[in-house]
């Protein structure tokens, strides 16, 4: 057989092999032929004994050391799906907003029993909300941001009317969510599927409704006239819908331009910004309906 010098079976064959020798030279000389004990051997074997020590100190030390050349570890393989750039382009796709969320609906301020924007009965103890933008029918899930808990609301209402808040829950929402007593909370709200899975906005939803920009819901005609010419002069025509505020007070929301895209409605908005700051009125961007 050809001896590899690359091989470590093979040095490891020829070490067992030459420890079992000197093993075998290293006998104590007590069961040697009595003529041996007189040679030179004893002194060999006595040397032997040591040898074989060191030997096998270091053919032990080889075996254990690490291999030098250890490969490196690859990355765990991730499913086409589960790609951080996939995730981000699917979230993307869904609608995300954060800021203040209230409700309505409870003892005494009218809304219960009234007719929302989308033509439904209100009624505090279903799972709706209002919306600014959002198409009816559309799926939100929101989280209170102050205490962790979620639940599932459709849109059937338009609103809230003040402008630093982006949701109205109804009465059973809140509880839901933990705000009855707060009365208002941060929340981050997502568009979901009827499972709660992150889904888009409906396109069907949106074919139709046009964007619009209220700039207040008003009760005094003397107001609603003197507002609606200085509106007119300055940026078009205006339209009305008529509404319950709190209290069960009519009101007229006023309103300016109609516009198929969010952008449009945004530039439209930012030249009305200041005309509403200089009269101390929340304007924002609501969908027509």
């Amino acid at each position: 057989m050809d001896f590899n010098v690359l091989s470590t079976q093979n040095w490891s064959r020829m070490f067992n092999v030459w420890i079992e020798d000197i093993q075998v030279i290293g006998l104590p000389a007590a069961i040697a032929p009595f003529e041996i004990h007189r040679s030179i051997l004893p002194k060999v074997r006595v040397f032997a004994r040591y040898a074989s020590l060191f030997v096998m100190l270091l053919f032990a030390v080889h075996c254990t050391s690490p291999n030098a050349s250890v490969a490196r570890e690859m990355p765990p393989q991730t499913p086409p799906g589960d790609r951080p750039d996939d995730v981000e382009q699917e979230i993307a796709k869904v609608y995300l907003e954060r800021g203040q969320a209230s409700w309505y609906g409870g003892d005494g301020d009218g809304f219960a029993g009234g007719v929302t924007a989308s033509g439904e009965v209100y009624d505090p103890s279903a799972l709706t909300c209002a919306h600014r933008t959002l198409p009816f029918g559309t799926v939100v899930e929101v989280e209170n941001m102050g205490n962790g808990k979620r639940t599932m609301l459709r849109v059937n209402d338009r609103g809230p009317f003040i402008r630093s808040r982006i949701l109205d829950v109804s009465q059973r929402g809140a509880k839901e969510l933990g705000l009855v007593h707060s009365g208002v909370a941060n929340v981050r709200l997502r568009t979901v599927d009827a499972q709660g899975r992150p889904a888009p906005v409906d396109p069907a939803l949106l074919q139709g409704n046009p964007y619009s920009i209220q700039v207040a819901a008003l009760a005094n005609p003397a107001n609603i006239d003197r507002l609606s010419q200085e509106l007119t002069a300055a940026f078009g025509p205006v339209t009305y819908q008529q509404a319950m505020g709190p209290g069960g007070i009519t009101v007229k929301r006023i309103r300016v331009g109609s516009y198929p895209r969010m952008e449009m409605a945004r530039m439209a908005s930012q030249r009305l910004a200041q005309f509403c700051k200089d009269r101390g009125l929340d304007s924002f961007i609501i969908r027509q309906d």
